[in-house]
């Protein structure tokens, strides 16, 4: 394997690690967590604060993994007529649709308050946690479906690769 295809290979499979890590860790772990147990305006807080980072680390993956992909696609397919006219250029298509579902769904979940199973935690940007007179704790939950689709989303989209890779 050539150093630029196998350089291209390397971020683009750990940019979708922490992407996807990220989001398996927060559903799997950090939901559950919250949505058994009484969470105070501090914890929501701090899971808000933790959501906002993740939210930085997943636009600079997805920098990368755009980036990293469309370095990749050329060198595969050598023209941009071969995502239609192969296999591998179709393969790659699904790849772009199932991450492009991803990025709709990462752009529409704070507008919708969706981020997050716990209320009031995708509330941080309006400080609406650290106003005056928050006592108590948030015993409220919610279903929250969007993160697990996109979850489901990248799965299939590294299915997808590991598919074309053979």
């Amino acid at each position: 394997m050539e150093r630029i295809p196998m350089v291209l290979t390397a971020v683009h499979v750990l940019a979708a690690i922490a992407w996807l890590g990220g989001m398996i860790f927060h559903i799997v772990v950090l939901d559950p967590v919250f949505r058994k147990n009484e969470v105070n305006f501090q914890g929501a807080f701090l899971l808000a604060l933790m959501e906002q980072r993740f939210r930085k680390l997943v636009g600079t993956s997805i920098v990368l993994l755009v980036g990293s992909g469309f370095a990749k696609a050329y060198l595969l397919l050598e023209s941009f007529s071969g995502l239609w006219t192969t296999t591998a250029g179709r393969t790659i298509l699904l790849k772009i649709g199932l991450t492009g579902a991803m990025l709709v769904i990462f752009a529409v979940c704070p507008k919708t308050k969706s981020c997050s199973s716990i209320p009031g935690v995708c509330d941080i940007a309006s400080e609406a946690l650290l106003s005056g007179g928050k006592e108590g704790t948030i015993r409220e939950r919610s279903k929250v479906i969007l993160p697990k689709v996109a979850l489901g989303l990248g799965i299939a989209a590294m299915v997808t690769a590991v598919w074309l890779r053979g």
